[in-house]
């Protein structure tokens, strides 16, 4: 490498380095934010674990049941849905849409109170919950 090359390399070099992060910004989904309900024994699931899901401020929470025919009931310690979605509630095991989080509710975590699926209670459920993300 000529040292015309090594200098051009290296005065091109931190242009890169300022400018690439911009290139990529992050976007809310734009589609709804599905929370899969499992009973596993007692022990109950959302999504495949037993945490807190994500979801943004400007993007609809469906809960559903892993089959049609699992009733379930979840309460919140703290709503971040307005009123009428609290608790979520599906005596017949169907989709249930709640809507968009409460616009207060961004930058925010609500924990579970208390989940039942098919009428039997759920161990743990008190570390379960939905993180309300304000958006990138």
């Amino acid at each position: 490498m000529t040292p015309f090359h090594r200098l051009l390399a290296f005065a091109f070099l931190p242009a890169v380095l300022v400018f690439l992060p911009g290139c990529h910004k992050a976007s809310a989904p734009s589609g709804p934010q599905y929370i899969m309900l499992i009973y596993n024994g007692g022990n109950c699931e959302q999504n495949g674990g037993s945490g807190i899901v994500d979801v943004y401020a400007n993007q609809p929470v469906i809960y559903q049941g892993a089959t049609a025919q699992l009733e379930f009931q979840i309460n919140f310690a703290r709503c971040p849905l307005t009123a009428d979605n609290c608790p979520v509630n599906s005596p017949n095991g169907t989709s249930v849409n709640v809507g968009l989080p409460l616009a207060s509710a961004a930058g925010s975590t609500f924990m579970y109170s208390s989940m039942k699926i098919d009428n039997q209670p759920c161990n743990g459920a008190q570390s379960m919950g939905l993180r309300v993300l304000s958006g990138p």
